[in-house]
């Protein structure tokens, strides 16, 4: 394949940010701001990685806002794609088109239980139809638990930030829900090996295929830091949830990051040095 140039949406984000770090080719950046002139950015482009995605707007505040950002994006970058005779589009879907089902082979059933997994999933068949219609080769990536980097929403980044502003963890459930986790690294190194060959499959997992069991991750982080505030909630969810990666494996051969480590490593007291004396690591525990 000749060489690729590729608009990347989402650029400021974490994945952004990642796959930005580790690209040997050429990358437009689209963050926040840029998408008022979708045609000066894709000037160039053949392969667009749509990583763009408004996890902070609720819909109970901003229902205009959140279909703006998280589906008419997508159908206004599929028109400009189309004027600029994009060749790939890659979009970066989410293990939230399953829902509570534990069948998560990419070709079974999608039911989404929550708005994020519905606006997912309507992008998904948006993109699909759009295009087969139009020629237009495409991959769909149901990315599943992201943790590191610069997350800030991740169960850990929950962690860390109730531990340094001294407020309460709120463990859902007890903690039984399990998760398969997967480092925004490994997401990126994914993505890039993906975006080297032809596209394979149209719909492909990206996850570790094991899931772990939250409150495990609770216990590592209480083992370290035994003040940490729990307020106990309820909350719909599902209860497991672990991405079935025997396509993926099919090239990806590399090995994960692996939760737990990561934990160990991210939670070890010593490595936190001047934020020890933040007054929630100070508190006696309880």
């Amino acid at each position: 394949m000749h060489p690729m140039n590729i608009l990347l949406t989402g650029a400021d984000g974490n994945l952004g940010t990642e796959i930005r770090r580790q690209a040997k080719t050429p990358v437009t950046q689209l963050g926040r701001d840029g998408w008022e002139d979708l045609d000066t950015a894709l000037d160039g482009a053949d392969t667009i990685v749509h990583a763009a995605s408004d996890l902070r707007t609720r819909a109970a505040v901003s229902p205009v806002g959140l279909m703006g950002s998280n589906v008419m994006a997508t159908a206004l970058l599929l028109e400009a794609a189309k004027r600029h005779s994009i060749r790939r589009f890659v979009f970066m879907s989410s293990c939230a088109v399953y829902g509570e089902d534990m069948r998560t082979s990419e070709d079974g059933p999608c039911c989404p239980i929550s708005i994020n997994g519905v606006s997912k999933l309507l992008n998904e068949k948006l993109i699909a139809e759009f295009c087969e219609a139009n020629c237009m080769e495409y991959q769909i990536l149901r990315v599943f638990n992201t943790y590191g980097g610069h997350d800030r929403f991740s169960i850990l980044s929950k962690l860390e930030r109730a531990l340094l502003e001294g407020t309460e963890f709120t463990l859902n459930n007890e903690g039984r829900m399990l998760r398969d986790f997967i480092h925004v690294s490994d997401v990126a190194a994914i993505v890039l090996n993906l975006l080297a060959a032809p596209a394979r499959y149209s719909h492909l997992n990206i996850g570790t295929g094991e899931a772990t069991k939250i409150s495990t991750l609770i216990g590592l982080v209480l083992t370290q830091f035994p003040q940490l505030a729990i307020h106990h909630g309820v909350t719909q969810e599902a209860e497991y949830s672990r991405a079935n990666i025997a396509r993926l494996r099919e090239f990806w051969t590399g090995e994960f990051i692996c939760i737990e480590d990561y934990v160990r490593e991210r939670f070890n007291p010593e490595r936190w040095g001047d934020l020890s004396r933040s007054p929630a690591l100070q508190t006696p525990p309880r």
